[in-house]
């Protein structure tokens, strides 16, 4: 894909910073943001399974890690080459590294080109190679923000994600993601202290690669999955209503168990319900008496609680006559 030739004002005083060496070359950027963060991983991942270390289990979960930080940040560094060649950005020491000429022989140091756009020219540095002279059009983004930032937000997702602890250790962590964090800024303000980047193009390039950072560690990594701390006594599938008859089961079981003869009382309950669904004899025998006085009785106390309509009803079941007490002998000659 060809770059983007933007042209500029010979009055744009942001493209006369003088030209600097990087601080950060692009060998000690692949370095940083992309050696040190594997070799970081492959560390991690071995204290991970330190206790039960084993071969297979490290190889599957490295692979996984790696495999997830390749991906986001040659996405990254994709997106970010895109961009330079479709925005074409002049840096900020433009002018003094391509010494722009028009056609005619004439620069922007002439009194009549003072405010005149130049759209075509010639680079006249003789001093810069073909790379450099094109690397001096792609200004925005900030490769190196973008690649920095992306590296260090991730690896602090990434501890946040496999570093569990509390106290010092949590603190400790923090400390860890607060130092990748200004690794990644540093990287950053160098490229606007070296003249390098407008500051606009630090800021979108610190965006870009926060952004892909995120996707990659929600989407790609799964490093921010919510672990449940633990699940109900009731499963899912079973409604409230389950819920509420296993509870009432459970508590009639252990009332039950509780009791000394709960093998006895069982088997009455068993009986008395067997009983009250079954017709006998005894229900075809009625006292006239008994429920004329049973329906006057309702008539008059139609108000009262259940437990007294209860206590009515179980008047009506038939009731054995108590057995007379018999009276004393009136000779007491023959006891004594």
């Amino acid at each position: 894909m060809h770059t983007f030739k933007r042209g500029f004002f010979c009055a744009d005083l942001s493209l006369r910073y003088p030209y600097k060496d990087c601080t950060i070359t692009v060998p000690m950027l692949l370095l940083m943001m992309l050696l040190l963060p594997m070799l970081f991983v492959a560390v991690v991942e071995v204290m991970r399974i330190c206790k039960r270390f084993r071969t297979r289990l490290y190889l599957r979960n490295l692979w996984r890690a790696e495999a997830t930080f390749s991906f986001g940040f040659i996405a990254t560094y994709l997106t970010t080459e895109l961009a330079k060649d479709a925005v074409g950005r002049l840096r900020p020491h433009f002018y003094h590294g391509c010494l722009p000429s028009l056609s005619d022989g004439t620069s922007c140091s002439d009194p009549q080109n003072a405010g005149l756009y130049m759209e075509h020219f010639l680079c006249t540095n003789r001093n810069l190679s073909a790379r450099q002279i094109r690397e001096l059009h792609v200004s925005f983004p900030s490769a190196h923000s973008s690649l920095s930032f992306y590296s260090m937000l991730l690896l602090a997702l990434y501890v946040h994600g496999v570093w569990r602890g509390r106290g010092g250790v949590r603190v400790l962590r923090h400390v860890l993601q607060f130092l990748l964090l200004m690794a990644a800024l540093c990287v950053s303000l160098s490229r606007v202290a070296d003249y390098w980047h407008h500051w606009s193009d630090v800021l979108a390039g610190a965006i870009l690669g926060a952004t892909y950072a995120t996707l990659t560690a929600v989407y790609v990594g799964d490093l921010l999955r919510h672990r449940p701390r633990g699940s109900s006594r009731c499963p899912p599938p079973l409604g409230y209503t389950a819920c509420q008859h296993m509870h009432h089961h459970h508590q009639l079981m252990a009332e039950n168990n509780n009791s000394a003869g709960s093998a006895k009382v069982h088997f009455l309950a068993t009986t008395a319900s067997a009983s009250m669904t079954t017709t006998t004899p005894l229900d075809d025998i009625h006292d006239s008496e008994e429920e004329d006085s049973r329906v006057s009785e309702d008539s008059h106390d139609s108000e009262d609680s259940h437990d007294s309509h209860n206590e009515d009803d179980d008047d009506d079941f038939y009731k054995e006559p108590a057995t007379r007490p018999s009276p004393p002998p009136k000779d007491l000659a023959h006891v004594v």
